[in-house]
């Protein structure tokens, strides 16, 4: 009987703790992570990509097939 008290007043708490986020609206945080990337875009390697003569991971050789 105490272990369901104590699994209830761990939820009761986890809930409280949920219940005291701060939270935004979706739109204001979707406006803030394309704001954020827009900024970042020029430094991402995804985005702009990596010249090959500074790529560790080129291959150095062709692979052949005997």
């Amino acid at each position: 009987m105490s272990s369901q008290v104590q699994n209830l007043q761990k939820q009761l708490l986890q809930l409280r703790q949920e219940a005291n986020l701060q939270r935004i609206p979706v739109s204001e945080a979707i406006s803030e992570i394309l704001r954020y990337t827009t900024q970042h875009a020029h430094d991402d390697a995804l985005v702009i990509g990596v010249a090959q003569s500074e790529n560790p991971f080129k291959d150095a050789k062709g692979c052949l097939i005997l």
